[in-house]
């Protein structure tokens, strides 16, 4: 697969593209304005402007105007709250249309192999699968840390990483955190107290056995991705290409204009001749599935009919992480009389909703047949951040 970094619309954006499926776009992020509204990760000096008590939460100003929701987990959290008080601050969640970003007065800091956090506890992704693995990772990071004041999760990277990978990220996270909560102490009201680059954030987040080559035709880009690989995971600088060809542009090898409007159309046609609609609400996305031209009778319809769900479920999951849809889903599968067909569907979901780098969570099939999926809300979805391209 290859992570491209271009320009689209006056944008940064990151792509991903399968080299071995003609260059499918994979998934796609864009970066907002770095200067501007808050991003997931960011760290501000918050200042409370209304505390609700029968819902255990408060609104929490971290720029002139720009007002974010944060929910407080039990009563004892909320004592010490009250109206102007300052708080540090970590944006969870982007605002999204009429809904406010959200705060958290947890900090997590990511790194490319660990993840620093406000729980006492060493946990292990849970897609490293190899037990052996799992243990040895564990250990190292509990010898390094002493375990009573280690809040971590060792990420899916981790798996090739050595022990001077952990070691030395771990020393970065913990030098990183004293560093943003010395520079709180002095801070205004408002101050911005840590943030990444868009750039850093994909290469952090991108798997190694997943990506061949990383490539991009901005050469201060280039500099900034190379810095931070230099460092992070030097591994990776062999994977690094600037693209040079000013005769074609590197947006119109990959076809990425086009793909990007196919992203953002409503029907979406399988290789069978069945489409799938994709209707985004402010309450759910409905996903429908229709035969199209993919029409068969006799003896093996229902088989024609499972074989079309399959395909449509395959297809609907990418959909879903390449336009980073979120919230409620619903998907309305072609109607089939066997109880096992609708069984393998549904595991089939739930095997495809576990590769996702998103939460994702199949929560069953109702009695009108319909799917019903939840996916968490993080980013944007595509449609929206490309409202302002």
């Amino acid at each position: 697969m290859d992570l491209v970094f271009s320009h689209y619309g006056g944008r940064v954006v990151a792509a991903y593209f399968d080299k071995e499926n003609n260059n499918r776009l994979v998934n796609i992020k864009i970066c907002g304005d770095e200067s501007g509204s808050a991003r997931v990760g960011d760290i501000y000096v918050g200042r409370v402007k209304n505390v609700v008590k029968n819902i255990r939460a408060a609104f929490v100003e971290i720029a002139d105007g720009q007002i974010c929701f944060m929910q407080f987990s039990d009563e004892t959290a909320l004592k010490n709250i009250h109206n102007e008080t300052a708080l540090v601050v970590q944006v969870a969640r982007e605002a999204v249309k009429t809904k406010q970003a959200v705060v958290t007065t947890n900090i997590n800091l990511q790194g490319r192999y660990l993840i620093k956090t406000h729980k006492k506890e060493i946990a292990v992704s849970s897609k490293i699968k190899n037990t052996a693995r799992k243990k040895e990772l564990t250990g190292w990071l509990g010898e390094i840390a002493p375990e009573k004041e280690c809040g971590y999760i060792i990420r899916t990277n981790a798996v090739n990483a050595t022990r001077a990978d952990i070691e030395r990220e771990y020393q970065y996270l913990e030098n990183l955190y004293l560093d943003i909560m010395r520079k709180a102490d002095y801070s205004l009201i408002h101050s911005l107290l840590y943030r990444t680059s868009f750039a850093e954030d994909e290469i952090r987040d991108c798997y190694d056995e997943r990506i061949d080559r990383i490539v991009t035709d901005d050469s201060e880009l280039y500099e900034k991705i190379g810095g931070y690989i230099d460092y992070a995971c030097p591994h990776l600088r062999e994977r690094l290409w600037f693209y040079e060809d000013g005769s074609f542009p590197l947006n119109a090898m990959y076809g990425l204009a086009a793909k990007i409007d196919r992203a953002l159309a409503k029907k979406v046609w399988l290789d069978s001749g069945a489409y799938l609609v994709i209707e985004p609400t402010e309450a759910c996305t409905v996903i429908d599935v229709n035969t199209g031209k993919a029409v068969k009778k006799g003896k093996d319809r229902e088989k024609h009919f499972f074989n079309i769900n399959c395909e449509a479920a395959d297809e609907a999951m990418r959909q879903i992480s390449l336009r980073n849809l979120s919230g409620i889903i619903i998907i309305d599968f072609i109607d089939m009389k066997s109880d096992e067909d609708n069984k393998r569907l549904m595991e089939l979901l739930t095997e495809l909703a576990s590769n996702d780098s998103v939460k994702t969570s199949v929560v069953d099939m109702t009695g009108l047949g319909l799917v019903e999926l939840t996916r968490k809300k993080v980013h944007k979805p595509l449609y929206e951040m490309l409202e302002r391209v």
